[in-house]
């Protein structure tokens, strides 16, 4: 029993000095911080930020290291504030800035506020063709193509041409509900809507390219189809729907980030 004693005594003192032979907190919590310093330098702000908030969990006797961790911490997201700050301030002159040139609508069942270019309201636009936009306040884009005829086209998607680059909606059937046509004798009305990926591409195309001269084809029935010319105004005003729906998500973003980040900054 007294040799047991001794044993357990021995490998305590044993197992006590080699501990102490090891790195202190002080030791491994400095160590830490370099390692952050150097993911920093290289822009790595999110490991950078992991291991500052590691320290005072692992290492809460390096009280020195701890404060340093915090303002380099405090740094960082004060920095991301600002940012998204600065943000947000740019996105909401941009919405200011644009949202005159837009009629806001909102049904009884919808729920967000959709924008409308004041020149392609419906009373405006309703016996032309033409290549319509709309956002909501989300900054969702729709894309529709507006055919008005003496004979039905039957048109299911169309494509923008200018120069060299060519770009396509998707193809959206008769009988779905997004292909919607009217008949005001004796002439005929149809209206092609669109959304997702390939619709936004068409409408940056549109955006991007607002200064050139860009042909529409609309690809019917068959072999059927109907070429024409985009307006200046409607290029503008797609170009202004592109520009606000930017806005419209940068500033949700920002939005959501900035108290998130006030939060994190320690004093």
């Amino acid at each position: 029993m007294k040799i047991n004693l001794i044993v357990c005594a021995a490998t305590a003192i044993i197992l006590t000095s080699l501990s102490a032979c090891g790195p202190s907190q002080t030791e491994q919590a400095a160590k830490k911080i370099k390692i952050t310093e150097a993911l920093l330098a290289k822009g790595d702000t999110i490991n950078a930020l992991l291991r500052l908030d590691s320290i005072p969990k692992l290492y809460p006797e390096a009280v020195s290291e701890i404060n340093k961790a915090i303002q380099i911490s405090n740094g960082i997201y004060s920095a991301q504030l600002s940012k998204q700050r600065e943000l947000l301030t740019g996105a909401n002159k941009v919405i200011s800035s644009l949202l005159n040139e837009f009629k806001p609508e909102k049904g009884e069942f919808d729920r967000y506020t959709n924008y409308i270019p004041n020149r392609q309201v419906f009373d405006k636009s309703w016996s032309r063709s033409f290549i319509q936009v709309t956002l909501n306040e989300k900054g969702d884009l729709t894309l529709a193509s507006n055919y008005f005829g003496e004979s039905w086209l039957d048109h299911t998607s169309f494509r923008l041409v200018t120069g060299r680059l060519e770009v396509k909606t998707d193809s959206v059937p008769l009988d779905n509900i997004n292909n919607h046509h009217s008949d005001f004798i004796p002439s005929k009305w149809e209206k092609v809507t669109y959304r997702g990926p390939k619709a936004d591409e068409v409408i940056a195309a549109i955006a991007l390219n607002w200064d050139k001269k860009l042909k529409v084809v609309f690809t019917g029935k068959g072999k059927s189809t109907y070429i024409m010319w985009l307006e200046d105004y409607d290029k503008n005003a797609i170009k202004s729907a592109y520009e606000l729906s930017k806005a419209f998500k940068i500033k949700s973003e920002a939005e959501k980030l900035i108290p998130v980040l006030e939060k994190k900054i320690k004093s």
